[in-house]
Formats: structure tokens, C-alpha cells, sequence
């Protein structure tokens, strides 16, 4: 499952969803969905994000690690 820290970032930097959305060209149901529904943006959207944001990806979206036993 892909995780994300989307929304803490945004707010971080205090960009509303609709000029996030309008930045990357995007719809803000698109950023919405990513944030809080867990939805995986394809890799050009995710760049975008993450160059707007000015973060590495790293630092927003990761990997949930879960043990299987």
C-alpha cells in the first residue's frame, strides 16, 4: 500500500488543493483523492507534486510496510 504526506506538506506550505491542482494541471478532485484516499498519481503527476512542493518524493510519498505472517 502506498502512503502519502500529502496533505500535511500542502498545508506546510500553506497552498490551497485548487492552486496545487492548478499548478501541476490537475483536477482538485485528482489532489483530493491522493491525499485522502490513498490514490497513486502516475510518475509525471507525482514529479509535478513534488517539484511544485519543492520536496523529494521521499519526503511524500512512501511505502507502508507491512508484515505478512
Amino acid at each position: 500500500m502506498v502512503n502519502n504526506k500529502l496533505r500535511e506538506v500542502r498545508k506546510e506550505v500553506g497552498m490551497p488543493v485548487s492552486e496545487l491542482a492548478r499548478r501541476v494541471k490537475t483536477s482538485r478532485q485528482t489532489i483530493t483523492n491522493i491525499e485522502l484516499y490513498g490514490q497513486v498519481p502516475n510518475g509525471l503527476l507525482m514529479i509535478a507534486i513534488c517539484d511544485v512542493l519543492k520536496k523529494n518524493p521521499k519526503e511524500i510519498f512512501f511505502v507502508n510496510n507491512v508484515l505478512h505472517g
